[in-house]
C-alpha cells in the first residue's frame, strides 16, 4: 500500500508538470473503479463512459493543482460523484424542457445557418491539430457513434487505451479553442458540448 501511494504521488507530480504519459497511467489505474461506480448509478455504459471522460478532462485542466491534494483517491471519487449528480440534474432539466417543447410551452431558438457553419469549421480545425491516430479514434467515437468496446475491437487497442485516447483528444481540442479564444464566441459552447460530449 505504501509503494502504491508513492507511485500515485509521483504520477501526480509529473502530471502537474504536463506529463501526458503520467496522466495516462493515472487514467488506467483508476478507470475500472470509477467507471463501475458511474455505471452503478447511471445504468448506461455509454453515459458512464462520457461521465468518466468528463472527470478526467476536468482533472487534466486543473492538473497544476494536483500536488496540493493530500488524498487523491477520495478526491477523485468526489469528482465522480459530483459529475454524476450534475448529469442527473441536467437530464431531469432536459426532460422537463422536452416536455415543455412538446406541449408548446417553450419556443425553439436556433443559431443562424452561417453561424453554425462557421463554428463547425472552427471545431474541425481543432480536430485537424490532433495526431492521425487520435483523429481516427475520435471520429469513430463522435462521428460514427461507436462505443469504446467497438472501437477497441476494430483497432486492436484495449478499451482503456481507447478511453484514454479520447480523453486526451478532448483535452487537446478544448485547449486549442481556449488558446484561440473561440470558446467565447456566441454559439460555440453549445455546439462544442453537443459535438464533443454527448
Amino acid at each position: 500500500m505504501r509503494d502504491e501511494n508513492f507511485c500515485i504521488g509521483e504520477l501526480l507530480v509529473r502530471t502537474a508538470d504536463g506529463d501526458e504519459t503520467a496522466f495516462a497511467q493515472i487514467h488506467q489505474h483508476y478507470w475500472n473503479e470509477i467507471y463501475a461506480l458511474a455505471l452503478a448509478f447511471l445504468k448506461s455504459p455509454a453515459i458512464a463512459e462520457d461521465i468518466i471522460q468528463e472527470v478526467f478532462i476536468k482533472l487534466w485542466l486543473k492538473r497544476t493543482q494536483l500536488t496540493d491534494i493530500q488524498e487523491f483517491t477520495p478526491y477523485l471519487m468526489v469528482m465522480v460523484r459530483n459529475e454524476i449528480i450534475s448529469h442527473l440534474r441536467k437530464d431531469a432539466t432536459r426532460q422537463k424542457q422536452l416536455q415543455q417543447y412538446i406541449s408548446g410551452a417553450a419556443a425553439t431558438q436556433e443559431l443562424p445557418a452561417a453561424s453554425i457553419a462557421e463554428t463547425t469549421a472552427v471545431i474541425h480545425s481543432a480536430l485537424a491539430q490532433l495526431p492521425p491516430k487520435q483523429q481516427q479514434i475520435f471520429a469513430m467515437s463522435r462521428e460514427q457513434g461507436l462505443s469504446h468496446e467497438a472501437i477497441a475491437a476494430q483497432t486492436g487497442l484495449s478499451k482503456k487505451t481507447v478511453a484514454n485516447t479520447i480523453t486526451i483528444a478532448l483535452n487537446a481540442i478544448r485547449t486549442y479553442l481556449h488558446r484561440n479564444g473561440y470558446l467565447y464566441w456566441t454559439g460555440i459552447p453549445l455546439l462544442l458540448r453537443a459535438f464533443l460530449i454527448f
